[in-house]
């Protein structure tokens, strides 16, 4: 498919901000007909002289053009990218569409396409979505939107404001990343329709996609347009997960001495180390786990809208939008088998030192598995809708306008997991196997699980675990004879996101004036955000029809990994998820407890309750003034824009607080509900200033201050008091008083449009973050005096330990209870961001003959991260990469096209994500490489071929060494075909 690398924005809206010029006229694009594009003739660079009958301003060439001349002709520093002349955007989806653009990175690591970017070295949630330029409700749970639950088909460009003004919607610390659907009037009159079929290799997986849409002119002033997109969703990701690595212990060691004797000071438990090399142990992978996720599923998306222009100085529109993507049977396959100081380990190789002068065993035979086959259902449903109402009135001197935005979102996540198990036993329990991990390369990989199968559900009987176990069933009553266990356990989680604002602003512009313009303007927005989310129990199942049935080979054993990952085990097994629902359900109501959606026992006493049930709304009253600005010093024009908005936020928050337990599992009487307000006030000065320096050259400079409100899920209110353990009380301190985070950002631009249709651009960026938000554990911060209301008495710092006044007598002698508490705070130490970015675009269309169809281009973001964290330690960005670079190249004609891309960017870091990624990471480089190829059979019909991920590429994390691999996901290639015919 096709891409404009930089951007294509020149909507009206954009053209508003501009330092000095009235609202532009609209002109249809060769890029794509069904739209248009704000322009202004006369401050357009010079058309580039074309050779008759060859080259065509259509397709890569114009999408190329375009976004060239709206950067150019742009006040702020922006980029973006444009629908191609077969109206779709050019990629997967519109993250990955997005990292094509200079300063943006796709994280591929978010599952089930959802393709979260960062912008300007900052995650995702640090960037503003807005659609047309206003605020709309973003389908988000836990971090930013996820862009796959987006079909680009409706959307015209999006465009990415690098330096937002004075006016432009606030909470976007990276940028604006603007979704833009075209008015009615600006779009051609007629029609199109698409059908697209994907193929996805892995899996051998085929996906249908078909685009409907029409524009009716009843008249030069009235129009009405609508889209409507459907995408079928199937696709399969596999991944390998060296879970966790620890270390054999001085028993095993002692087992092994010839291999690992010299790793190991003598003990009374290996009499025969030496210590000779080490005395800090050797490591060896400790949990494996083969996991595949499969995503069927449908996206269902339109776009619709009127505009009426009853004179040629008003203009009224109301355009909408509304996407439901839906996965209700997303499945997860993981095969697990961990390793601990029951397993009999025998190394089969040397240990490896590492890079940070560890030592680590690759290989090695192992008996008496902790082996788990675990089938869990995922149901997700995205949806978000929002309408615009819009009307505008300008003559030559003033221009008024009001937008009134009403909008939702939803976000639900229902995980269900079914487990079977084989438990280790003291005397072994009959499993076997041998790992060699490859030492970073997992096309050498040897895996190999034994008996066949291991894992069954034939069991006679099954005892609940009681209510300190809620999830589990065990064959035995008695531990020691345990040799099987059942577990149904779930995670819910909801998220519904309301937004209603109005919008006013008025612009008067001057002529021949120093002072071009002076815009003011105001904002009213209601956001409200409502979580709910709690974990399941495994009571009351009908566990009396588990049978031998349950359990079959995963469907994903004969072809996991498409044969990249040398040999791994077949001898997996999974679940018949819907046939066991049907035989373990209704459930037995907990008493005093609920049922969730799904039909399971809520767990009360499980933090998932009180961390996510509570409501956070924030009313914002905003108001901005800017001047725009133009003159003249020795020949030089100089122009731009200086604004200063204000932002009054009033913040409630309503979060549950645990103040009892009904038993162990709980009940939701044993909860209260508090009220946390807040206030603050936000001064954001921008400024921006032009230079044409000649011609072709411009420099840009910006000044501006922004900021972001902390993330509603990432940092919840409540406050968690765990049950005291030998006298210590765990305290997570909620954390409803969070203010948000602000950047100071300075931005310089140097363009040099060398030749029509050509740019070499070069800017430079820093961002200097203060409020960051982090954990700490300090006790002088996190010990409050008053603890009563938590349970806790009173309290107080003892040195480095908070104490309460309440007496634990469990022990020796009586002592008072400690509390070790954890919260997050807003840091004082600021971050700095900072990065440079290049970007080089040209074509070729004066070279002879048919390399005149030849052109491309090549960008490159470099990014770098100072400063210190909370505890001193230096910061960093879960995500960044340093270097991200494109190289972009395309051949076409009236005939049709072909265009390569390839996309690089280096190792970045993630950070501790829990039990199933395991402890802080890195990615490994990685490079893809993406095919489009278009071809015209006539005026109305075109085929187009794309090709993604044509290296086959694999994404690897690895933790400080390569050869200590942690995980690798891999997707495979997909091709799709796709004809479009307008009419």
């Amino acid at each position: 498919m096709l891409l404009a690398a930089t951007m294509l924005a020149g909507t009206p809206a954009r053209a508003q901000q501009g330092g000095g010029n009235p609202p532009t006229p609209t002109v249809a694009t060769a890029a794509n007909p069904d739209q248009t594009t704000a322009a202004d003739p006369q401050s357009q660079p010079e058309a580039a002289p074309q050779p008759e009958g060859d080259i065509v301003v259509t397709g890569f060439r114009q999408s190329y053009a375009d976004a060239i001349r709206s950067k150019r002709n742009d006040i702020a520093i922006t980029d973006g990218i444009s629908s191609d002349g077969l109206g779709r955007f050019p990629d997967l989806n519109v993250g990955e569409a997005l990292q094509r653009v200079p300063g943006v990175q796709i994280n591929r690591e978010a599952e089930g396409r959802n393709a979260t970017i960062n912008l300007r070295g900052l995650p995702g949630e640090y960037a503003r979505l807005t659609l047309n330029g206003v605020a709309f409700a973003e389908p988000i749970l836990t971090e930013a939107a996820p862009l796959g639950a987006f079909n680009a088909d409706i959307f015209s460009s999006i465009v990415i404001d690098k330096s937002p003004l004075a006016n432009a919607q606030s909470g976007g610390l990276s940028g604006n990343v603007d979704l833009q659907i075209a008015p009615a009037l600006s779009r051609k009159e007629g029609g199109f329709t698409k059908a697209a079929l994907e193929y996805n290799q892995l899996g051998d997986k085929f996906a249908p996609a078909a685009t409907v849409g029409y524009n009716h002119l009843f008249s030069d002033s009235f129009g009405v347009f609508a889209v409507l997109a459907y995408k079928k969703e199937n696709f399969r990701r596999d991944t390998v997960q060296f879970n966790s690595y620890s270390s054999f212990s001085a028993a095993q060691a002692q087992v092994n001495a010839s291999t690992l004797g010299s790793y190991y000071a003598p003990s009374a438990a290996c009499p025969s180390c030496t210590g000779s090399t080490s005395t800090g142990g050797v490591l060896y992978n400790s949990q494996l786990r083969q996991y595949s996720r499969l995503n069927p599923g449908n996206l269902y998306t339109g776009a619709a809208g009127a505009e009426w222009k009853p004179d040629d100085r008003t203009r009224v529109s109301l355009t909408g939008f509304y996407t439901d993507r839906r996965l209700p049977k997303t499945m997860q396959y993981i095969s697990i088998i961990s390793q601990n100081d029951a397993s009999f380990l025998t190394p089969t190789s040397a240990p490896v030192k590492l890079d940070d002068g560890r030592y680590v065993v690759t290989d090695y035979d192992f008996t008496n598995p902790d082996a788990r086959a675990s089938t869990r259902r995922l149901g997700i449903r995205q949806s978000s809708w929002g309408l615009n109402g819009k009307a505008e009135w300008s003559d030559d001197s003033w221009r008024l306008s009001t937008v009134l935005t009403a909008s939702r979102a939803n976000n639900r996540s229902e995980e269900t997991s079914i487990d079977f198990d084989r438990l280790q036993t003291a005397s072994g329990n009959g499993g076997s196997g041998t790992l060699r991990t490859g030492a970073g390369d997992v096309g050498d990989m040897y895996y190999a699980l034994a008996p066949q199968p291991l894992i069954t559900s034939a069991v006679p009987a099954w005892i609940w675990g009681g209510l300190s176990d809620p999830t589990q069933y065990y064959n035995s009553a008695t531990a020691s004879a345990r040799t099987n266990r059942f577990q149904l356990t779930g995670t819910q989680s909801y998220a519904e996101n309301q937004l209603l604002a109005y919008q006013w602003d008025v612009e008067r512009t001057f002529q021949d004036s120093v002072i071009s313009g002076i815009q003011t303007g105001f904002r009213f927005e209601h956001n409200k955000f409502i979580s709910q989310g709690y974990r399941t129990s495994g009571f009351g199942l009908q566990t009396q029809n588990i049978d031998g049935t349950f359990v079959r080979t995963a469907p994903v054993a004969d072809d996991f990994f498409g044969g990249r990952l040398g040999t791994y085990s077949t001898n997996w097994q999974a679940t018949r998820f819907d046939y066991a629902l049907s035989k373990l359900l209704p459930v037995t109501l907990y008493p005093g407890g609920a049922l969730s959606p799904a039909g399971f026992n809520i767990r009360y006493n499980d933090n998932n309750y009180a961390l996510y049930n509570f409501t956070n709304q924030t009313d914002i009253a905003a108001g901005y003034a800017q001047v725009k600005y133009g003159f003249d010093v020795g020949g030089i024009r100089i122009r731009g824009n200086g604004g200063l908005r204000y932002e009054y936020a009033r913040n409630t928050i309503d979060a549950l607080d645990r103040i009892s337990l009904t038993g162990t599992i709980g009940a939701p009487a044993d909860f209260r509900t508090n009220t946390y307000k807040q206030s603050y006030g936000k001064l954001l000065p921008s400024f921006i200033v032009v230079a044409d320096l000649t011609e072709k050259l411009l420099l840009r400079g910006a000044a501006y201050r922004t900021y972001v409100r902390p993330q509603p899920r990432q940092f919840t209110p409540s406050t968690i008091v765990g049950n005291p353990i030998n006298g210590v009380y765990s305290l997570t301190l909620g954390n409803p008083d969070l203010k948000p985070y602000e950047s100071t950002s300075f931005d310089a631009s140097l363009e040099w449009y060398n030749r029509p249709n050509g740019i070499i651009s070069i800017a430079a960026f820093q961002k200097r973050i203060t409020g960051l938000i982090a954990q700490i554990t300090d006790p002088t911060r996190l010990c409050p005096a008053d603890g009563a209301a938590l349970g806790l008495g009173n309290l107080r710092v003892n040195g480095d330990r908070c104490e309460s006044d309440q007496i634990y007598t469990g022990g020796a002698v009586p002592t008072p209870f400690l509390v070790t508490a954890a919260g997050f705070v807003n840091q004082d130490n600021p971050v700095t961001v900072r990065g440079l970015e290049f970007n080089l675009q040209q074509s070729l269309d004066f070279l002879p003959g048919a390399l005149r169809h030849l052109g491309g281009g090549f960008n490159y973001a470099f990014t770098g991260i100072s400063g210190k964290t909370a505890t001193g330690a230096d910061a960093t960005l879960p995500g960044v990469s340093k270097h991200n670079a494109n190289v972009i190249g395309y051949y076409e004609t009236d005939a049709g096209g072909i265009r390569l891309v390839y996309n690089i960017r280096s190792k970045y870091d993630l950070a501790s994500a829990g039990t199933f990624t395991g402890a802080a990471r890195q990615v490994k480089a990685r490079g893809q490489l993406d095919l489009s190829a278009s071809a015209n059979l006539s005026d109305t019909v075109s085929l187009s071929f794309d090709a993604y991920n044509l290296t086959n590429a694999i994404r690897i994390e690895y933790e400080n060494d390569p050869r200590l691999i942690r995980r690798a996901d891999y997707d495979g290639r997909t091709f799709t075909v796709t004809a479009r015919a307008t009419f």
